[in-house]
């Protein structure tokens, strides 16, 4: 694959993605946005556009060089001017650094069209993170503007109550108490929405983001298929952060032999023509040359460069043997992660309806006269923190399976739209 046609690949292939469905929801519609507007993406793709055409430059080290001079020259006293023109061309017959550059630089179209893949993955994983995490402050203002409310009418009631003589002036206190708090947090959760949709805009540019929520039937679902070890090599197959340290190990490895290989000789073959008003130039002179050049002594620096780009590709060689390490411990513990949230989700269930059987069973025993009104309120807020704790678990599981599918190297728009046909509509 040459530069050009890696180029134009990788341009169909960004087309492709920009291109959106024709039924798109606001997640598709946000990442198509961003596609344009994320300045990060844009960054990391400009990069490896530029980095693509370091291929180009090593493989002219390989082409012949050609090159003509004109010259003009006035003689004195007589004044006379020549005119002439030379015409040179060299081309390397044997020059091993340069041989092992281009094998360097043949990495460079692969290694490009993986950082393309990166940066879009990376986009996507950052962009469903970044919504997942308004919906947690949405749903935390939600819950936070529900506490409220309910501790005002608490309040309100307990008011009533001591105005008739009911209840203590300590029950008052420890009703307004609560309400202020809940005023507390509800403002804390207002700046949070803010913050989320502030990410959100600064990542799509698309101000002031209508929030759709995870539907309450989305699937809540563990890994069944395959074994750990087979989930562990398709990430080791998959993933696009370790198949580039790989290919920059290679590269780093051949950049090592150019280096080492600058104390070999040189064989050079040479022409150059002549044309002008002087008689050897008027009968085409011309004069072709080999030249073997053998190095000797540069103050040191070829062995400087050799000892640096062979240190180089043993950090290269350390760098992919490292990645391997952490694409393994990350698969096993997204895989334990994932089944983890699973069950977390379902006992978040069952604690949110015990806390709403809870607090019914101790307002009526308010009512009654058994329980105090400190007992209603650590009811009321255990309630909503089981609410919160059900919502963010819900996240949290949806947020584990995006890493996971982003670790497999696997996550694609078409991961998008399946979590926008989740989405309330």
């Amino acid at each position: 694959m040459n530069a050009r046609f890696a180029k134009q690949s990788l341009a169909i292939s960004i087309a492709t993605l920009i291109s959106a469905s024709t039924q798109a929801g606001v997640l598709t519609d946000l990442y198509n946005s961003a596609l344009k507007n994320d300045a990060s993406y844009q960054e990391s793709r400009a990069l490896a556009l530029a980095t693509n055409t370091d291929y180009d430059i090593a493989l002219a080290e390989l082409y012949p060089s050609a090159a003509i001079v004109g010259t003009s020259t006035k003689s004195e006293p007589s004044g006379t001017t020549t005119n002439g023109l030379a015409l040179s061309i060299s081309q390397d017959l044997f020059n091993m650094s340069a041989w092992y550059g281009y094998k360097a630089a043949k990495q460079i179209p692969e290694i490009t069209q993986l950082s393309i893949e990166a940066a879009d993955q990376g986009l996507m994983f950052r962009l469903v993170s970044t919504y997942l995490g308004a919906l947690k402050a949405k749903n935390g203002l939600e819950v936070a503007e529900a506490q409220e409310r309910a501790l005002k009418r608490r309040l309100d009631q307990v008011n009533a109550q001591f105005e008739v003589g009911l209840i203590a002036i300590t029950d008052v206190l420890e009703a307004r108490a609560s309400y202020d708090d809940a005023r507390a947090s509800l403002f804390t959760a207002q700046s949070g929405v803010e913050s989320a949709l502030d990410s959100l805009e600064k990542m799509t540019g698309v101000s002031g983001v209508d929030l759709k929520k995870i539907q309450a039937n989305y699937p809540i679902e563990g890994i069944t298929e395959g074994s750990e070890s087979e989930w562990v090599e398709k990430a080791l197959a998959g993933n696009i952060a370790l198949r580039l340290k790989k290919l920059s190990e290679i590269s780093a490895g051949y950049k090592a032999e150019a280096y080492a290989s600058a104390h070999y000789p040189t064989i050079e073959l040479s022409h150059s023509a002549l044309s002008g008003e002087k008689a050897y130039e008027r009968n085409g002179n011309g004069s072709t040359a080999l030249t073997l050049t053998i190095p000797i002594f540069s103050g040191f620096a070829t062995t400087a460069n050799q000892d640096k780009y062979a240190y180089k590709h043993t950090e290269a060689l350390f760098a992919y043997e490292g990645e391997v390490k952490t694409v393994k411990a990350d698969t096993r513990k997204l895989l334990r992660d994932i089944e983890a949230s699973v069950k977390t989700v379902e006992a978040r269930k069952v604690a949110l309806e015990s806390r709403e059987k809870a607090l019914e069973a101790t307002s009526q025993g308010f009512e009654v006269g058994t329980r105090n009104i400190v007992d209603v309120l650590n009811a009321e807020t255990a309630l909503y923190a089981a609410k919160t704790d059900y919502a963010e678990a819900r996240i949290d599981h949806i947020a584990l399976v995006t890493e996971m599918k982003s670790t497999l190297g696997t996550l694609s728009p078409a991961d998008i739209e399946s979590l926008d046909s989740w989405l309330e509509g």
